[in-house]
């Protein structure tokens, strides 16, 4: 880059922005371009932050959908495991950003629409069974309010991550750039969206990191390895 906004590591670290720009990179945040500010500041900093960030076994990624996050390739910061609800949601949000439906009109989708079109794709029998399981007899009313807590705390979880925003006095969200994260599975298909719906469709949640070996994905399926994005001729 060129620009002389930085001449040293020191004036990276001494830029009032750097302090919750780090933390929250290190929590797992994405900052989409829209952040402006600090999208810029990663833009001008990242040749003095690459190195300051592989002394935690970590690299600084700038997607080429406009969107930055921090990648763990080592044990010092771990890595940001997601719930089966976070990464259901955030498949089918994914497909939603994609849908020429959406793109045309504000962006705002409500939140009804995401339940709805979960249980279209899954069913509401295995949309329970996933977001709501119990070892009883399924019970209509309570595994409804279960799959919205479910979902709610999902949401809340992308949001922290800066996958979404959400306006709660309307009950809506915005999906943001970094959700095609949960494209990485099927970028190289003919058609993302298909393939991505499919894989929904099919129950495949990409467990597991792809930068890893096999062997120390989780065992819990609970919880799942947020996709990799792969190599990108335009990272960082």
């Amino acid at each position: 880059m060129d620009d002389d906004r930085y001449h040293s590591l020191e004036s990276v670290i001494s830029d009032p922005l750097f302090p919750c720009i780090d933390h929250r990179l290190r929590c797992g945040f994405h900052v989409d371009s829209d952040d402006i500010a600090d999208y810029e500041f990663l833009l001008y900093a990242a040749d003095w932050l690459q190195g300051f960030y592989a002394g935690y076994q970590c690299r600084l990624i700038q997607a080429p959908e406009g969107y930055w996050y921090l990648r763990s390739e080592g044990e010092l910061l771990g890595h940001r495991r997601l719930s089966l609800a976070e990464m259901l949601v955030g498949q089918v949000l994914a497909l939603m950003h994609m849908d020429p439906v959406w793109l045309s009109q504000t962006g705002w989708i409500p939140r009804t629409k995401v339940l709805e079109t979960l249980e279209h794709l899954l069913g509401r029998e295995r949309l329970a069974a996933q977001l709501a399981p119990r070892s009883r007899a399924r019970e209509h009313h309570a595994d409804d309010r279960r799959i919205r807590e479910a979902v709610d705390k999902a949401l809340n979880g992308l949001e922290a991550l800066g996958f979404v925003r959400q306006r709660r006095d309307t009950a809506e969200l915005l999906p943001r750039r970094p959700l095609m994260r949960f494209v990485a599975a099927v970028r190289g298909s003919a058609d993302p969206r298909e393939a991505l719906e499919r894989l929904v469709l099919e129950g495949e949640v990409e467990f597991g990191d792809p930068a890893r070996d096999a062997s120390e994905a989780p065992d819990d399926p609970a919880v799942a390895v947020l996709p990799d994005d792969g190599e990108d001729p335009d990272e960082r």
